[in-house]
């Protein structure tokens, strides 16, 4: 993978910025599979992204009907958030939603036991996250996070643009 940066800060946000841009690459692998499965058609494009230590360019997805109507777009936003490493926004006419690149175990807070409120126990701050990948948060009250699948990309892609599969 070949990264244009414009400007960067320093070689750790250089070294983040690419382990980000390799887990895009990998993330529209399956991608364009289940896109090419459902008939639509991927757009790629190089964008601007600008960050407080780098400017860069990343590769950005429309995704389009046979008959070139736009549903959406995969927008990767930033390498660098307090919830993950990456950030991924899906937008559509209807909407916009969000993936976060999650690591196991590592947004770890510290509650009252339920069974005994003498003792504290550290638990996940989002439910679900079994494997590191990219995430959708289902809803942050609920504290619940989805791995991303085929089913649920196709979801988000709805809920973005209305578009019934």
């Amino acid at each position: 993978m070949d990264i244009e940066f414009e400007q960067v800060e320093n070689q750790a946000a250089k070294n983040r910025i690419r382990r980000y841009l390799e887990r895009i690459e990998q993330l529209y692998t399956p991608i364009k599979q289940w896109l090419r499965e459902e008939n639509l058609v991927i757009v790629p494009s190089r964008v601007d992204t600008i960050e407080r230590q780098a400017t860069y360019k990343v590769t950005q997805l429309t995704l389009k009907t046979q008959k070139c109507e736009t549903l959406a777009e995969i927008k990767p936003t930033s390498s660098m958030l307090i919830a993950g490493e990456g950030l991924i926004e899906i937008e559509g006419w209807f909407g916009k939603e969000t993936l976060v690149y999650m690591i196991k175990d590592r947004l770890m807070i510290t509650k009252p036991s339920r069974n005994d409120r003498t003792k504290n126990v550290t638990v996940q701050m989002y439910e679900g996250i079994d494997v590191n990948g990219w995430y959708w948060i289902e809803d942050s009250r609920r504290n619940r996070a989805h791995l991303l699948d085929k089913s649920i990309f196709l979801e988000l892609i709805t809920f973005v643009s209305d578009y019934e599969f």
